[in-house]
C-alpha cells in the first residue's frame, strides 16, 4: 500500500483573518505574537496571539476550509468566548459585587485580613487560556488605604460546567485529606453561580521569592533540578500509595493507551511517509506489549504528570493541574515524567544530553522507589512499576513527536527518526517478554 503525504495546513490563514480583524478596528493594531497553535483533525485549527499582559485574540479555521487559499476564519477578542460563556464575568470582578463579595471573604480567610480594612479593589490576570474549554486567573485585591494597601492574591481555574468546577474542589480536599498532601494548593471554594474553582497563590515569578515552573527547572544545567526531580518523584509515590479515588470509576487502561499510540503512529506514517515502515513495526510492537501488561495494578493517578505540572518555590515542590485524574497502573505517571525530561535539542544529539536525561531519570526513578517502600510497598511492586514504566515512557515518545505535527512544526524526518529510536530503546528497557506477533 502507497501512503500518501497529509496535506500540512498553514498558519496564514489565521494571520490573515486576525490582520483584516485588526485593520477594521477602530483604532489600528499591530499583530500580537502568536502564543498557541494546535490543530485537531476534525476540529479545526485554534491559534491565539497575544498574552495575559495585552490584548488576547482566538483564531478558529475550519477544518473543511483548511486547504483553501482562503479558508474559513473566526476572530474573537479575548474575553469573548461562546463555548466558555462566564468568561467575560470572571474577568470583570468588580462589575460583579457576587463575585468581588466571594474573593474578598477568601482573601480574608486565607490571609488573615483584618475586618477592618476595607476592600479597595480586585483586578484578574489570565495566567493559562486554552479556547472554549478552561481558564486559569490570578486575582489581585486590595485591602486599606490607597495609599499602603495591602495586596492579597489567590488563583482560580474556570471550567464550562458547574460540576467541574466542583469536581475539582472535591478532588484537592480529598487529596490533601486522603495523600496528606502538602504538594497541593489549599481550595477555597466554588464561587455560587460560577463555575469557578479557587485557590491558595502558590505563587508566581513577580514574588520577591519567585515561584517558578517545573519547566524553568528541570532542565540541563540548573543545578537544583536533581532534587527537585526526587521531591516530584516522592510527592508521586505518596499518591500513588493514598486511598483518594477518582470520580470517574473506569480506570484509564494500558489498552486506552495502545490506542492512542496507533492513531499517533498512523499520523506519523502520514506525514512523514519515509519512515512508515519503522514506525508501523515499533508501534506494532508497542501496541502489543502494552495490551499485555497486567489489568489489575491501578491506582490513584494525577494522569499528565510531567515537569510543567510542578511549581517550585524555595525549594518546595507542588503539584498542578489534575484535570486528568484518574485511576491507572501507576506506571503510567512514572513513564510521563520519564519521557518528557528529555529537551528539545536532545532529538538533534546535543553533547551532554543523553548523560543529563539519564541521570534525571535514574534520580527519580530511586527517589519513587524509596518512598514506596517508606509506605510500605514491595520491592517486587517497585521493581514491576519501573519495568512497566518504560513501556509507557515509550508511548508517550509517540505523543510527543505527534503533537510537533498537530501544533503544526515540521515534521523534520531526522527528528522523527530519533523518536522511534528513541521508542524501541525504552522497550528494551522494560525487559518485558515480547508479545507474540510482536
Amino acid at each position: 500500500m502507497t501512503t500518501q503525504t497529509q496535506t500540512r495546513p498553514s498558519v496564514t490563514g489565521a494571520t490573515a483573518a486576525l490582520d483584516e480583524y485588526l485593520a477594521g478596528s477602530a483604532v489600528p493594531r499591530p499583530r500580537p505574537p502568536l502564543r498557541y497553535l494546535r490543530r485537531k483533525p476534525g476540529r479545526g485549527l485554534v491559534a491565539v496571539f497575544g498574552s495575559g499582559g495585552g490584548d488576547v485574540y482566538t483564531v478558529t479555521v475550519d477544518e473543511r476550509s483548511l486547504a483553501d487559499a482562503t479558508p474559513r476564519a473566526t476572530v474573537q477578542e479575548f474575553p469573548a468566548d461562546p463555548k466558555l460563556p462566564h468568561l467575560d464575568v470572571a474577568m470583570a470582578p468588580s462589575e460583579h459585587r457576587f463575585l468581588a463579595g466571594a474573593l474578598e471573604s477568601a482573601a480574608r480567610r486565607i490571609h488573615d485580613v483584618p475586618a477592618d480594612l476595607p476592600l479597595l479593589d480586585v483586578v484578574a490576570e489570565p495566567v493559562r487560556y486554552k479556547p472554549g474549554d478552561r481558564c486559569v486567573l490570578r486575582y489581585r485585591l486590595r485591602f486599606g488605604d490607597p495609599g499602603s494597601a495591602r495586596t492579597s492574591t489567590l488563583v482560580a481555574k474556570l471550567y464550562r460546567q458547574p460540576h467541574e468546577a466542583q469536581a475539582a474542589q472535591d478532588l484537592l480536599v480529598r487529596l490533601r485529606a486522603g495523600a496528606g498532601a502538602g504538594w497541593t494548593a489549599r481550595p477555597l471554594g466554588v464561587v455560587p453561580g460560577l463555575p469557578l474553582a479557587l485557590t491558595e497563590d502558590l505563587g508566581s515569578g513577580r514574588d520577591p521569592v519567585p515561584a517558578r515552573s517545573g519547566l524553568d527547572v528541570v532542565r540541563p544545567g540548573s543545578a537544583e533540578a536533581l532534587d527537585v526531580v526526587a521531591r516530584a518523584a516522592r510527592a508521586l509515590a505518596e499518591l500513588h500509595t493514598s486511598d483518594v479515588a477518582a470520580d470517574e470509576p473506569a480506570p484509564r487502561t494500558a489498552v486506552d493507551e495502545a490506542g492512542k499510540a496507533a492513531r499517533r503512529a498512523g499520523l506519523l506514517e502520514e506525514y512523514v511517509p519515509e519512515l512508515a515502515p519503522r514506525v508501523r513495526q515499533v508501534a506494532g510492537t508497542l501496541g502489543a506489549t502494552l495490551s499485555a501488561l497486567p489489568t489489575d495494578t491501578v491506582r490513584p493517578s494525577h494522569g499528565s504528570y510531567k515537569s510543567s505540572q510542578l511549581l517550585v518555590r524555595d525549594g518546595a515542590v507542588f503539584l498542578v493541574d489534575f484535570d486528568q485524574f484518574c485511576q491507572a497502573d501507576p506506571a503510567l505517571d512514572v513513564g510521563y515524567f520519564l519521557a518528557y525530561l528529555r529537551p528539545a535539542g536532545f532529538w538533534y544529539h546535543r553533547p551532554g544530553l543523553r548523560e543529563w536525561v539519564d541521570a534525571a531519570a535514574e534520580a527519580f526513578l530511586s527517589a519513587y522507589l524509596g518512598r514506596l517502600a517508606e509506605r510500605g510497598e514491595t520491592v517486587e511492586t517497585g521493581d514491576g512499576i519501573a519495568r512497566r514504566a518504560h513501556v509507557f515512557e515509550a508511548a508517550l515518545l509517540l505523543k510527543i513527536a505527534a503533537r510537533r505535527v498537530n501544533r503544526l512544526h515540521s515534521p523534520r524526518a531526522g527528528e522523527v527518526a530519533a523518536i522511534v529510536t528513541e521508542v524501541s530503546r525504552c522497550l528494551s528497557q522494560a525487559e518485558l517478554p515480547t508479545p507474540v506477533g510482536g
